[in-house]
Formats: structure tokens, C-alpha cells, sequence
């Protein structure tokens, strides 16, 4: 009988400086600093191809897909038309993130995605129930054996670095005062490091903290990793970024490689821009709601772009527009009607018709839809409950979204 060939496993080798080449090889001009990334999340559904593109016109200079679920990859031909990376010189360096925790099942999925892509990501920050049920997400954190087996297994096969996106590991029982969070998460983040991953982002909050109890990153934590782990692999740090005064202040108080954000640039995508946008903005919402339109054109999300058909795109502009929809219901109402590109176009040029009647300054604009978290923290601390509106939104966040991401009729088994 024939003995059986062994799998052949040469591990990549871990490079300190890895990131740092990879910006190098692939410069942004428009970029406000070179020498760190300035990153665009893994956000579902809203990450998509022309949303990353949008935001590579306006400075960022690195940028991870949607989460991509490895399972219906490998079994969905819908779903891989959908998810597959449409390669495109202008949109890289990339970072393909997956969910999962079977080994083989996430390794062949990402094998199919290596060659499109700079790098692999985990995803250990979705804290939705439905990354509880399938496995994976946040939840992950809190199976560390599970966890570090997954590691394991990819670190000697992937022929692109790993990397593995975390977020802080929650007190199991809320009784116990002595649980230490920073201690802890970083004991296990060392782990992960010893298991060969190449990356480390770090959502400097827990999976609790959501909504109204988001709270600020904690950038501190985020420091310490730098100073025990960032001279053995790149760190990014993630979380509590509004504006380039605070992707600074990030970079000043954590030390890191990179800054990740999310929320602001769904809202406003110039935040990296090489001209400032702050105090007075140049470029005006409704220019970005129609930029990112004509990307949409070009590269459909539901084609290649890693989004779901026109849903995607609508999303995109109520966070554009949130300011515009909470002034006038009229418009409100009517972008979320809008089912196709041309009623689209329609009401955007319903939007410029608002602007010019109110004499609407570019200059003068400000978020309205990010900061929605502290407004909410801010009446609870006045008394109000937490289930009082303080702004209306149509759909929820991005990175608690998971469930949008799947579209065969939901069977849990995610």
C-alpha cells in the first residue's frame, strides 16, 4: 500500500517591516502621511469595492474587504460572484477578511482569495448573536483553543501574511470586580503572536460595548500591545476615530503602525485626505454621494464588488446624506424608497435643489450620523432610557451587521 503524501507546510516568513514595504509598493499620493497606514475597516456590506475606491481617492492607503464567509464561499456560486476580489491595480494594498473556525474549510477559502489580495485577516470583532451560532466573530476570543488551532493551522499554508482582527476580551462574569480586561486580552493576544500571525488590529473595545455604551477605545491597552509585541510584528489600533485630529492623537498615544477606521468614513471618506477638511470642509456630501454613485456604476457590488446589490449602494447614501435626511423628511423618505441608479440620480438632484434654495454651505458642514453613539451616552447619563431614540437611522451599524451579509435564507448556520 502507498504511504500517504504529507501536506507539504513551508511558513511564511514573519516580517516586522511587511507593512511598511507593502505602503512603499504601493504609494497614494493623496494620502495625508505615508509612513502609517491610514486604514479602511472590514465593514459589511459597506466596505465594497467602489466604497474602498472612494476612499483611496481621498487618502487612505489600505483598505480590508467586507467580511467573506468561507463556507458559503466554497458552496455558493451566488455568493462568490458576489464576493469574489475583482483584482484592481487601483485598489491595493487589500485585505481579504474571512469568518470561520474549521481549519481546512477556512484555508480553502482562502486559497481561492490569496492571489487577489495582500493578506488574510481572521475576524475576531463581530459581536453579533449570529457570529455566537456560527462560531466565530468576537466570540471567538472567548475559545481560545479554538482560536489557536484555526492560527495554527493557517500561519504554515497561507502563502500571504495573516493577520487577525481583535477586540477586548469582556469580563465572562460581571460579579467579578478582580477581572482584569487589559491583562487578560493581552495575554491572549500573545499567544497569538507566538502562533506566527503576521498583523494585529485591535478594536480597543469589547463586544458589550455597543450603542449607547460604546465608550471611547481604549487606546491605552492598545499601547501596551505596541510595547510588549510591535517589535515583533505591524499593530493597528481601532476605534474612536472621528477626524484626522484624532488619527493623530491615535497615533501619538498609541505608537502604532496603522489607524483603522469605520464609522466617520462611511459618513465622511476625505478623513485621510492630504488637504485637511477640517475646519472647513471643500468637499461637500452630496459630491461624495455622487462620486460613489458613478464608482457603483463602474463596479457593481453584487458583481465582484462585495456588497449587496442596490442595498449596499442605498446604505451608502443615507450615511452621505444622514444631516440632509434628519432636516428634510421629504428627502428622507424618498432615499429610502429608491429601488434602482435612476431614481437615485433623481433624488440627489432633489438634494442639490434643496441645497441651493437654503443657500447650503459645504464649508459649514459637519458628522451627524457618527457621533450618534455619544449623544445617546449623554441622555442616558441625564436619566433617559436606552431604548429612547436620539437620532433616527434606518439601519443599523456596520460593524454589528453580520446577519446582512448572507442571503440564503438564514438558516443560522453561520
Amino acid at each position: 500500500m502507498a504511504e500517504e503524501k504529507k501536506e507539504e507546510v513551508n511558513p511564511l516568513p514573519v516580517d516586522r517591516k511587511w507593512i511598511e514595504k507593502l505602503l512603499r509598493s504601493h504609494p497614494n499620493p493623496n494620502s495625508r502621511i505615508h509612513n502609517k497606514a491610514l486604514v479602511v475597516a472590514p465593514m459589511v456590506d459597506q466596505s465594497d469595492l467602489p466604497f474602498r475606491l472612494l476612499c483611496r481617492r481621498y487618502g487612505a492607503n489600505l483598505c480590508f474587504t467586507p467580511m467573506i464567509h468561507t463556507r458559503l464561499l466554497l458552496e455558493s456560486e451566488s455568493y462568490r460572484e458576489k464576493f469574489m476580489i475583482k483584482l484592481e491595480k487601483a485598489d491595493r494594498p487589500l485585505i481579504a477578511q474571512v469568518c470561520g473556525s474549521d481549519p481546512t474549510i477556512v484555508l480553502e477559502a482562502a486559497r481561492i482569495l490569496e492571489p487577489y489580495v495582500d493578506g488574510i485577516d481572521i475576524n475576531c470583532g463581530c459581536p453579533q448573536g449570529i457570529a455566537r451560532r456560527g462560531n466565530y466573530g468576537a466570540f471567538l476570543l472567548e475559545k481560545e483553543d479554538v482560536l489557536l488551532k484555526l492560527v495554527r493551522y493557517l500561519t504554515p499554508r497561507l502563502r500571504v501574511p495573516l493577520s487577525v482582527k481583535v477586540r477586548l476580551l469582556p469580563n465572562p462574569n460581571p460579579d467579578n470586580t478582580d477581572f482584569d480586561i487589559p491583562k487578560a486580552s493581552l495575554a491572549l493576544y500573545s499567544k497569538l503572536v507566538d502562533a506566527g500571525i503576521h498583523l494585529l488590529t485591535i478594536h480597543g473595545r469589547t463586544r458589550k460595548q455597543k450603542g449607547p455604551l460604546t465608550g471611547h477605545s481604549d487606546w491605552a491597552t492598545i499601547r501596551q500591545a505596541v510595547d510588549i509585541f510591535g517589535d515583533r510584528i505591524p499593530i493597528f489600533a481601532n476605534g474612536s476615530i472621528e477626524d484626522f485630529d484624532d488619527v493623530e492623537e491615535c497615533f501619538k498615544v498609541t505608537n502604532a503602525d496603522g489607524v483603522m477606521s469605520s464609522e466617520s468614513l462611511l459618513e465622511y471618506p476625505p478623513i485621510f485626505y492630504k488637504k485637511p477638511q477640517k475646519p472647513v470642509r471643500t468637499i461637500g456630501r452630496l459630491q461624495l454621494s455622487r462620486e460613489y454613485v458613478e464608482l457603483a456604476k463602474e463596479y457593481p457590488p453584487s458583481k465582484m464588488g462585495q456588497g449587496s446589490k442596490f442595498k449596499t449602494i442605498r446604505t451608502h447614501i443615507q450615511r452621505f446624506l444622514h444631516t440632509d435626511m434628519q432636516e428634510d423628511h421629504s428627502l428622507r423618505n424618498a432615499i429610502v424608497g429608491v429601488k434602482n441608479m435612476e431614481e437615485l440620480e433623481v433624488v440627489l438632484d432633489k438634494c442639490q435643489q434643496i441645497h441651493d434654495a437654503n443657500g447650503h454651505l459645504v464649508s459649514s458642514e459637519k458628522l451627524g450620523w457618527y457621533p450618534r453613539h455619544k449623544l445617546s451616552a449623554e441622555k442616558l447619563s441625564q436619566g433617559a432610557s436606552t431604548s429612547d431614540p436620539v437620532q433616527e437611522d434606518v439601519f443599523n451599524d456596520p460593524d454589528e451587521g453580520c446577519s446582512s451579509l448572507f442571503d440564503n435564507g438564514g438558516d443560522g448556520d453561520y
